[in-house]
């Protein structure tokens, strides 16, 4: 792997417009949304809520849309990412990558011919994106398995999420992550060479990305209020962060037990160390840790999230 350390609605653009557009995805809590705000700063890239577009909105449905099937994916688009569209002129389009840039197209208020979309689900599907859009480039993030968990249980309003079931989700997103390793449209970026190394992984970044890079850019690394959606509330400290914080190693352990800090190492261990991260394991606290963890696992909400492909 290579390692560097609301909307207005317009008109209908076409699919040639955009040439070179800009994916970020990888893992949950890994800075994205950093980076996304970092790059939106440049004016390069206009600004761009997550879209879940391929992991939720459209996924499951055919690329040929009948008229049921867009109903479905515009009540998806509404309800779950919230994201409003003209729904007159939304109807138009009977596939899903027309959809998707019109989509793009509504918060492209300045007419530009690239943009910069975060949704770090989409990991699961570059090689969609790239049938759709052959010369795009990806931003992918990594972080360590425990403070990933962590920050997903401390950043949501649902109780009880299951351990057991982020760590997994931690393996499939890994998975596809290692099966971009040898894509030259990719770039790798570790949360922890970002916030310890800004100056370095930015340069790297920006030179894959063939734009000159500013050192003055972590100076003001707020991101714009414009990608961070109402119900996204964990969101708010990087509309107010001014500069890049540095890493904290054992954040995890402000939410993590000895025992659940185990589990996680015990179920990460292999894809953890292909991503650059080794682990101790201490079996009996991981075991302690199993059994209390599995109870908030059977929870249907959290066993049926367990058995997806990519909903972890």
């Amino acid at each position: 792997i290579r390692l560097v350390g609301y909307l207005g609605i317009k008109a209908p653009m076409t699919k040639t417009h955009y040439k070179n557009p800009l994916f970020i995805v990888g893992m949950p809590r890994s800075g994205t949304t950093l980076v996304q705000g970092i790059l939106c700063n440049t004016g390069s890239y206009f600004p761009i809520p997550e879209t879940h577009f391929f992991s939720r909105v459209g996924y499951g449905l055919p690329e040929k849309l009948n008229s049921d099937q867009r109903e479905k994916l515009y009540a998806t688009l509404t309800g779950k990412s919230r994201i409003e569209v003209d729904k007159n002129e939304f109807m138009k389009f009977d596939t899903q990558e027309s959809i998707f840039n019109y989509i793009i197209d509504t918060f492209n208020n300045d007419n530009r011919d690239k943009f910069l979309e975060k949704t770090p689900r989409h990991v699961f599907f570059v090689p969609k994106i790239l049938s759709y859009y052959p010369s795009a480039k990806f931003i992918c993030m990594l972080r360590e398995p425990k403070n990933v968990v962590s920050s997903q249980i401390t950043t949501t309003r649902i109780d009880n999420k299951s351990i057991i079931r982020l760590a997994f989700l931690y393996n499939k997103i890994a998975a596809a992550i290692l099966n971009l390793k040898e894509n030259e449209n990719v770039v790798f970026i570790k949360y922890e060479d970002l916030t310890n190394d800004p100056q370095s992984t930015l340069k790297s970044l920006f030179e894959f990305l063939d734009m000159a890079y500013d050192p003055s850019l972590i100076e003001t690394v707020s991101a714009p209020p414009e990608i961070v959606a109402k119900h996204e509330f964990w969101k708010n400290k990087n509309i107010n962060q001014s500069t890049i914080f540095e890493n904290r190693e054992y954040k995890w352990s402000n939410s993590l037990g000895n025992g659940e800090a185990n589990l996680i190492n015990i179920i990460t261990k292999k894809y953890a160390k292909q991503l650059g991260y080794e682990t101790d394991v201490k079996w009996l606290p991981a075991i302690i840790g199993f059994f209390k963890d599995v109870k908030k696992l059977v929870v249907p909400r959290e066993f049926r999230r367990f058995l997806s492909k990519i909903h972890g």
